[in-house]
């Protein structure tokens, strides 16, 4: 198959070389490209069909030890006013969700659940000078685990967090609106290590303990060498790059259904520290329930709480509701 292709690419040539129109010259390159890739595809076709059955057999069978599921979904929020009394300001916002799920049981009993949460949103106010982040969130989970009977496993699991677009404090001087660059990716980056009980009735209800966890946090020094003392960034003291401790961590998973189109999604993390203020917890919940209004559009609410002594001592407080498009695996 390839070889004709060849033979019909030398005639088309032998073709644009005579003294046609420029268009027409054109079109017949256009042809020629269509030509070798339509002989290529052929010939891939053809590769895969001769392919033995048994090799395809042993693909289908490595693949029922995977299961791959998630969900993409697309939020927009706009307002506007107009001559509007009580005043208000005109704003869009947009955000990206795609939080998806590979698993892995093998025969020996051995899984390995991996979940992976991508989470890009802007938002713009009319009369500012800049694009301000609605949400910026990367977060990846892994267990791998040993059964011991249906649901109890032992475990071993990691996480990590960060985020992927510069982060910006916003100010107003001499009348002009200003930014400074305040983190950026892998400054902050959280990772959390960790033994111990891993439980799961399936994919849907799921709960890791683990007495035995640490935890680093990592920035970039150039945030760190101009602190003043006694000042801390992210919990990392003046000059340094990194914190680390030792304690305990109780995560989670649960999605409940609470009508027909109706769904509720809850994940929790508390991490207890064995070593500083150990009766301080640093926790964070995010929940979200959506309302399927079909296959393709859906309405969400998004709470998502967080309270880390490191990060900030407040209680950071994060909620979005917005009509959106969701892509469903």
């Amino acid at each position: 198959m390839l070889t004709n292709s060849i033979i019909q690419i030398y005639n088309m040539l032998i073709l644009i070389k005579s003294n046609k129109p420029k268009h027409m010259k054109i079109l017949k390159l256009f042809m020629v490209i269509f030509v070798f890739f339509s002989g290529l595809n052929a010939q891939q076709e053809k590769e895969i069909d001769s392919l033995k059955a048994d090799t395809l057999n042993l693909l289908n069978q490595e693949k029922k030890n995977f299961k791959f599921f998630g969900v993409t979904q697309f939020t927009f929020n706009q307002a506007y006013f107009e001559n509007w009394v009580s005043g208000g300001e005109n704003s869009v916002t947009g955000l990206l969700t795609v939080d998806y799920n590979i698993n892995y049981l093998d025969k020996k009993k051995w899984v390995w659940d991996n979940n992976i949460m991508l989470s890009l949103g802007t938002t713009y106010l009319s009369g500012n000078s800049f694009f301000k982040k609605a949400d910026d969130r990367l977060e990846i989970n892994s267990v791998l685990s040993k059964k011991v009977n249906t649901y109890w496993n032992y475990s071993a699991y990691f996480n990590f967090k960060t985020q992927l677009l510069p982060g910006y404090r916003f100010y107003t001087e001499d009348g002009e609106d200003r930014k400074e660059e305040v983190s950026q990716i892998l400054s902050p980056a959280i990772i959390q290590l960790g033994l111990g009980w891993y439980y799961k009735e399936n994919d849907l209800a799921w709960f890791n303990i683990s007495p035995l966890a640490a935890r680093g946090i990592f920035v970039n020094k150039n945030y760190t060498q101009n602190l003043s003392p006694g000042e801390k960034y992210f919990g990392v003291e003046r000059g340094a790059s990194s914190i680390v401790s030792v304690g305990a961590s109780f995560s989670g998973f649960m999605r409940s259904k609470l009508m027909e189109n109706i769904s509720m999604d809850n994940k929790f993390n508390f991490y207890f520290n064995y070593l500083y203020k150990i009766k301080n917890i640093d926790f964070e919940w995010n929940a979200n329930i959506r309302l399927q209004v079909n296959e393709k559009i859906s309405a969400s609410l998004i709470v998502h709480l967080q309270y880390d002594d490191d990060l900030i001592k407040r209680l950071q407080i994060r909620e979005l509701f917005g009509l959106g498009l969701v892509i469903d695996i």
